[in-house]
């Protein structure tokens, strides 16, 4: 009988290194944008999130994963189907272009941005800012002279950011600690549900079988399925209750990603914005919203991965006939 589990782990070990480069990657890339004052991309995230899937059943996870059979009828996962491979082309489509355009400099057509991201006390003092020009500019009827002044000082300043996407900032910021918050928390309680251990079938006894006396193939193979459709049942236990914390924090998580999603929205996608600190600011949000939805499809594709690979194993096991 072949060993049908060291297979089925090392395509989870693949799968798991791929999801930590991808958080790596989005880590250094919301750095890059800090920098150097990238665009936004025009994205709203939250339609990504809606569509990473929910582990329900080993067999719902396995049932929908691109499998191959060799000749001997031993199966393996390629990837864990056609919507987790979407999501996972889009961000790396994503990843590519933020890639391509630090690599340039920033988007093209807008001057390099600051050296840090601006501290709490200058984005409060930029709402200020731009609350007084357009305080003074709205009082320019009554006032010929403060109209003239005030639009010297346009001229002289980058035009007035609409101070409803700088009070947005301020709230995309607090949105941004929140998901990091949230991530944590769910990580941390995906990883306290404990699948119970299953265990070991009885052994089967020895039978004489000509000038053999040891176990027949037909118990081995029972006994291997058997054990391996008990652990099917544990780890499908161990579903139901990650699939309920993953529902739970993606609702949570999307409360707070469409803060960052509306500010986007408003603030057109940087469109018509000059000043490099608030495009910095406007990409730096995005992109701590992506890493939200990174961090939360690594551990739904972790999940559905543990899904599939089980029920794998009891594929495996049945495909395992006696010669």
């Amino acid at each position: 009988m072949k060993n049908i589990h060291a297979r089925s782990t090392g395509i989870a070990i693949r799968a798991t290194g791929i999801l930590i480069r991808s958080i790596a990657i989005f880590s250094l890339l919301i750095v890059a944008t800090i920098v150097r004052g990238q665009r936004p991309a025009r994205l709203q995230i939250n339609s990504l999130l809606d569509q990473v899937p929910i582990a329900q059943s080993s067999q719902g996870c396995y049932s929908v994963c691109t499998t191959t059979t060799d000749a001997s009828g031993f199966s393996s996962i390629k990837d864990n189907g056609p919507v987790f491979k979407r999501l996972n082309d889009e961000l790396t489509s994503l990843m590519t272009a933020d890639m391509s355009a630090m690599n340039a400099g920033g988007a093209p057509g807008v001057p390099p941005g600051p050296p840090a991201a601006p501290t709490a006390d200058q984005i409060a003092q930029m709402q200020q800012d731009a609350m007084a020009r357009a305080q003074a500019l709205s009082q320019g009827g009554a006032n010929p002279s403060a109209a003239m002044q005030a639009q010297a000082n346009a001229n002289r300043k980058p035009p007035a950011v609409n101070p409803a996407v700088m009070q947005g900032l301020g709230k995309a910021s607090a949105a941004s600690m929140q998901i990091r918050t949230l991530v944590s928390e769910l990580g941390r309680k995906l990883g306290d549900v404990i699948t119970q251990s299953v265990p070991s079938e009885p052994n089967c006894p020895d039978v004489q079988q000509g000038g053999y006396a040891g176990p027949t193939c037909a118990c081995t193979y029972a006994r291997q399925v058997t054990g391996e459709q008990k652990r099917v049942g544990a780890v499908d236990i161990s579903l139901q209750k990650k699939s309920a914390l993953l529902n739970e924090y993606r609702h949570l998580i999307e409360d707070q990603v469409g803060i960052i999603d509306k500010l986007e929205s408003d603030a057109k996608y940087g469109d018509g914005i000059t000043d490099p600190t608030v495009l910095s600011l406007l990409g730096s949000a995005q992109r701590q919203g992506m890493g939200g939805l990174v961090s939360f499809l690594s551990m739904a594709s972790g999940t559905w991965t543990d899904g599939a690979r089980v029920y794998l194993d009891l594929v495996n096991a049945k495909a395992n006939h006696c010669k």
